[in-house]
């Protein structure tokens, strides 16, 4: 009886525990990538911080700050497009977050100028600014 009540114990405290574990996200491997990124942007090692950047976005999609800082190192190697996407993709996650959204407008009024802006892609309101990777 005593073996049964030990193991009804444990079960208890393992179901109990392990869907917190589920939820639980390390965060110190995705602030390494991203303040080496950082550096790298520094730098303008560019496409070292691109694949830092991806590597974050990698381990947690949602990151909007990576998303946002990926459109910065984007921009700053020429390549407008995956820019705009990844500005995009920041201002979605955070629509409350002013850099994002003037990042993305920037962005977009950029490609406009260019003639390669698409009139179907959503706009985002705000007013224009300067750009950098974010550290917070």
């Amino acid at each position: 009886m005593l073996k049964y009540r030990c193991l009804a114990a444990i079960t208890i405290v393992v179901s109990l525990t392990l869907p917190g574990c589920a939820v639980f996200r390390d965060t110190s491997q995705t602030e390494a990538y991203n303040q080496f990124a950082i550096r790298a942007a520094r730098a303008q090692l560019w496409n070292e911080a691109i694949f830092r950047w991806k590597q974050v976005i990698n381990i947690d999609p949602d990151d909007s700050k990576a998303h946002n800082n990926l459109g910065v190192a984007y921009e700053a190697i020429g390549n407008m497009d995956a820019a705009l996407t990844a500005y995009q993709r920041a201002a979605e996650l955070e629509p409350d977050n002013r850099y994002y959204r003037l990042n993305y407008r920037r962005c977009r009024i950029h490609l406009r100028r260019s003639g390669g802006d698409n009139e179907d892609t959503p706009h985002i309101e705000a007013e224009e600014n300067e750009f950098s990777p974010t550290e917070e």
